[in-house]
């Protein structure tokens, strides 16, 4: 037996000795095993076993981070890799933020203030933020390989979330869990083993209004008018748990009797999109495999984090989607899918939704090359068949959004073998940005899509780039675009707004652009009112703009951007 003390813990040289060569296996989100590169857990010797401390639940099984946006238990547990000859029993202690340095030091992680990326250095979790077991210790008994778990309760509140609005994760915290002690016929995995707990709060939903203070915030299920909103995030620049700081103020305006018109005290505040769509997830075509999809890392480092990147908006009662989109000059595309492309490219869709517990999909066809020389024959029906069969195998409660134009899409115009595309679409847009169309005008030469109310199709897609175009759409006043969209949703032709993009705090918006985030956003179209002469409702678009400066001063960038 090994005397007690003997293989005491030397942490503040060592920092975190089982992150280096050691082999660790962790049990992944998914329940799957994970094992550390850096070579495989030495074979007993001479029937002594080794053992190590495991995580179990982790979303990223590397450096052990658990996404949390509530509180969460967290399970540890000392395994071996052959059964204990005797009792084998493991004390644990919680290290320092020197620890943590350590840790920090050895990966290289730097806090990037006033620059792109943000704070990325573990910082040691507050006291008040766990609760440890009466003992802490791990017991594997004789004959067996894993000790029962001890249990970690881990306490979200705000005060993981630091700054002035406490309302978004600055940077990870970290509880260093050492192995101090370990009794027993036993060979440790390593001589220094520290596990390191990561945590990844979850940002929180604004509840708070910079521009109207007086504002009521209420849930999505609460709203008094049908208008929707849908927003993209581009994962591969933008957090997309942003989004909860989006907001419509809704304001009832009435006649004061001789003296104008004036809103009423009771205001209220929802948040501005119902859908959010995570992108790109591209489709592409392989010279073996056919149409495949082809994952982006960022959007996958999204979605096997989702407790810190998609539960906030869960909670605010946003859908989440996937945009799935043509790769570059792809061969293949919606247009000119064989019946049996179409099959598999189904499959594949659909079973990435399940998988992910995502709720529906939004298609975009450009990018693809039809006119390529070895590029499958474009089928005029290929499109609307693709998205019947799409709509079988994901279900009525998953949603099916569409931007289209006038190439190739044009066939969606048409009915095909009795088939109209507008059966199964929830909704659809012009995908042209900051441009707008009206299908359903006489006079437009684009046509609606086949089968597809008016209710269902939204004018046009706005994206906040400091063009000429947007400018002139959303912020000039004297400009006819946002009272057209005003018009067209009082003839019941306007059923929501289409975001193209998430504002981030870079230098495009940092100084004027960015204080000008209400304007820019333009107003909703509930044109019962107008403010000045026109009793009813008037909507406005907003962004809550504390929540956009970074913590370390005003005048840095990078709030809003991935943080990963």
């Amino acid at each position: 037996m090994k005397p007690k003390n003997e293989l005491r813990i030397r942490l503040r040289t060592a920092g975190f000795g089982l992150l280096g060569a050691a082999a660790l296996l962790l049990v992944g989100c998914d329940g799957e095993e994970f094992v550390r590169e850096g070579g495989e857990m030495p074979l007993p010797t001479e029937g002594t076993p080794v053992g190590a401390l495991y995580a179990k639940g982790c979303y990223n099984p590397e450096i052990q981070n658990f996404a949390i946006s509530s509180d969460k238990t967290v399970s540890v547990v000392y395994r071996l890799d052959y059964p204990a000859n005797e009792d084998v029993t493991v004390t644990l202690a919680i290290g320092t933020q020197e620890d943590i340095d350590a840790y920090n030091d050895a990966k290289g992680l730097k806090d990037n203030r006033g620059n792109l990326g943000g704070y990325k250095r573990y910082r040691l979790l507050p006291e008040t933020n766990y609760t440890l077991p009466e003992a802490m210790t791990l017991t594997v008994p004789k004959g067996q390989t894993e000790s029962a778990p001890l249990s970690i309760d881990v306490v979200y509140n705000p005060t993981l979330l630091p700054g002035t609005d406490q309302r978004r994760m600055i940077y990870p915290w970290m509880l260093p869990l050492q192995v101090e002690n370990i009794q027993g016929d036993i060979l440790p995995l390593v001589s220094d083993q520290q596990l390191g707990i990561g945590l990844l709060p979850g940002n929180l939903a604004s509840m708070t209004n910079a521009w109207f203070a007086e504002c009521e915030w209420k849930p999505i299920s609460e709203k008094r008018n049908p208008f929707m909103g849908i927003a993209f995030a581009d994962c591969r620049v933008v957090d997309p748990s942003y989004i909860i700081y989006y907001g419509y103020q809704e304001s009832l305006y009435v006649d004061m009797g001789g003296w104008g018109m004036e809103d009423e005290s009771t205001i209220s505040c929802y948040p501005l999109f119902e859908v959010e769509c995570l992108r790109p997830l591209f489709i592409t075509h392989d010279a073996t495999q056919g149409v495949v999809l082809q994952t982006d890392p960022d959007l996958m480092y999204v979605l096997t984090h989702q407790g810190r990147y998609v539960d906030p908006q869960r909670k605010q009662q946003i859908k989440m989607c996937v945009s799935v989109e043509i790769a570059p000059k792809s061969r293949a595309g919606f247009c000119n899918l064989t019946e049996e492309t179409r099959a598999s490219l189904v499959w594949q869709i659909a079973n990435f939704v399940e998988k992910y517990g995502l709720d529906g999909v939004a298609l975009n066809d450009q990018g693809a090359n039809y006119t390529a020389e070895d590029a499958p024959a474009v089928d005029k029906s290929s499109y609307t068949k693709f998205l019947k069969a799409l709509r079988e195998a994901m279900g009525d409660d998953k949603l099916i959004l569409l931007s289209y134009d006038a190439d190739e899409n044009s066939a969606l115009y048409e009915a095909h073998d009795g088939l109209q595309a507008g059966d199964y679409i929830d909704y659809a847009w012009w995908g042209i940005e900051n441009e707008l169309c009206t299908p359903y005008d006489p006079e437009s030469t684009v046509l609606p899509i086949a089968g597809l109310d008016k209710s269902r199709f939204i004018p046009m897609a706005g994206n906040a780039v400091d063009t000429p175009e947007f400018m002139a759409f959303w912020n000039d006043m004297s400009a006819s675009g946002i009272y057209q969209m005003c018009d067209l949703y009082d003839r019941g032709e306007c059923p929501g707004l289409v975001y193209l993009g998430l504002v981030a705090r870079t230098q495009n918006f940092a100084e004027y652009f960015q204080t000008t985030i209400p304007t820019y956003m333009g107003m909703i179209p509930l044109h019962e009112s107008d403010m000045g002469a026109t009793p009813g409702w008037f909507g406005i678009g907003f962004m809550t703009q504390e929540t956009m400066d970074p913590v370390w001063g005003p005048g840095a960038y990078g709030a809003g951007l991935k943080d990963w």
